[in-house]
């Protein structure tokens, strides 16, 4: 069977014929559109998957480097080559810069956000959204198939949403 929808109020009708009037709004339609069916957009689309790692064993001021030269906001730290947490720009501007430590001395161990929230590459955008929101989190740490995928923070998806809502210039 065919699913149709009504151009007027969205109405999905299925079956193999269409009436002539729509059951919802009761508008006299001489036309169906075809119902497509849409899916939620996951995770996978936004993920970063070229992130950094340090060792937890690194200085914040190796992490802060890092992070500058490949210009990102975030770095994945690790203890024998496992992911066990997270350090971010805010993290060393608060747990470092703000309490006027000095950065070569503080292992990022030390500031880093532990343990990681994640996801996997097939989670919907809106739960990992919903999820990073009851943490309180901007990023989380993505996997597929138990192994380490990559990164979704809010700036890649708000940045990609933006890019799909700019209107097309007229030309």
């Amino acid at each position: 069977m065919t699913k149709w929808e009504c151009y007027r109020c969205g109405y999905v009708f299925e079956g193999d014929t269409t009436p002539e009037e729509c059951p919802n709004c009761h508008y006299s339609l001489t036309f169906w559109l075809e119902h497509v069916e849409e899916k939620p957009l996951t995770v996978r689309a936004f993920v970063k998957t070229d992130f950094l790692t340090i060792d937890a064993d690194k200085s914040v001021w190796e992490a802060a480097r890092s992070m500058k030269e490949k210009g990102v906001g975030n770095i994945i730290v690790t203890v024998n080559g496992e992911p066990v947490g997270i350090v971010t720009e805010r993290d060393i501007l608060n747990k470092v810069a703000a309490e006027d430590l000095l950065a070569s001395r503080v292992q990022v161990r030390k500031i880093m956000s532990s343990p990681l929230i994640s996801v996997t590459t097939d989670t919907p955008l809106e739960e990992a959204i919903k999820l990073m929101a009851k943490h309180h989190i901007r990023t989380l740490y993505v996997t597929e198939n138990g192994k380490p995928y990559g990164l979704l923070n809010m700036r890649a998806i708000v940045g990609d949403q933006f890019r799909v809502a700019r209107p097309v210039e007229e030309k």
